[in-house]
């Protein structure tokens, strides 16, 4: 290993990682582009952003990116054109500061730096404290009342009644009943499924039109596609939500049945 990374500088100073010879190049890797390493400049000499010493942060400026061919073209252009900005600056605060008419003297030919500078590090703060507050959320979480949740559900008017007596755990159950007894025959082979819930609940639809109840374990029998039965569970208990289908729950047995709502006189289910 290069004898240069022994005996480094105490301290986080950028000058300090700056060797000699081009042997070994700082870590730019460490600033995100030309205002980032201003802004160390500026932090590390405790220097006030409204009163920059131009000729002194251009010096270390071009100090640091004296070797720069190690950088990409895109980056090395960034930097090269903030140098370039610099000198112009500093040629402008070479000269006789120029007095306008009604007294007015000429603006600081910084202040565009300053205004590029503060408007840098206000969003390096907002991007710190986002990544901050990112972190802290990935430590916490949420835990869930189901118990709330279910009371909550209950007391909601606008829920069928017929579905207040059914429980998730309730429907698990009778779906791995169901799926257990369903004896499916192994078929390697490969296929475009046109299936989806959508199409299973019209298919449902017309199926229970006329007004139909049947056992849900019988109504599956003939199918052997995990999908479509995947799709017709899903789509049963749509069309219970919608209020079209009832389904019951045998607590013995754990058989699903599926009901054709009834029709009122109007028509209405």
């Amino acid at each position: 290993m290069s004898t240069e990374f022994e005996n480094l500088p105490d301290g986080n100073s950028v000058r300090a990682y700056i060797p000699k010879s081009r042997e070994y190049y700082a870590r730019l890797d460490e600033f995100e582009g030309p205002l980032d390493i201003l802004l160390h400049f500026i932090k590390e000499d405790e220097i006030d952003i409204f009163n920059i010493p131009i000729s002194k942060i251009t010096k270390d400026y071009l100090g640091y990116i004296e070797y720069t061919q190690s950088l990409d073209i895109e980056l090395a252009g960034e930097f090269l054109l903030m140098a370039a900005e610099l000198m112009k600056i500093k040629a402008r605060m070479l000269l006789p500061q120029i007095t306008l008419e009604g007294d007015e003297i000429e603006e600081d030919p910084r202040l565009t730096l300053v205004k590029k500078l503060l408007e840098y590090k206000r969003f390096k703060e907002a991007t710190a404290n986002l990544s901050e507050l990112e972190q802290s959320a990935k430590t916490n979480y949420v835990r869930g009342n189901n118990s709330n949740d279910y009371r909550e559900f209950e007391s909601n008017d606008e829920i069928d009644p017929s579905l207040k007596n059914l429980t998730i755990l309730n429907l698990i159950k009778a779906y791995h009943t169901v799926v257990k007894g369903i004896k499916r025959e192994i078929v390697h082979s490969i296929e475009t499924l046109d299936i989806t819930a959508e199409t299973k609940r019209l298919e449902l639809i017309e199926y229970f039109g006329s007004g139909k109840e049947v056992e849900f374990n019988t109504f599956v029998s003939g199918i052997n596609r995990r999908l479509e039965f995947v799709c017709t569970f899903l789509a049963v208990l749509q069309l219970a939500l919608e209020g079209f289908l009832e389904i019951i729950v045998d607590n013995q047995d754990r058989s699903l049945f599926i009901i054709r709502k009834r029709l009122e006189a109007n028509g209405e289910i």
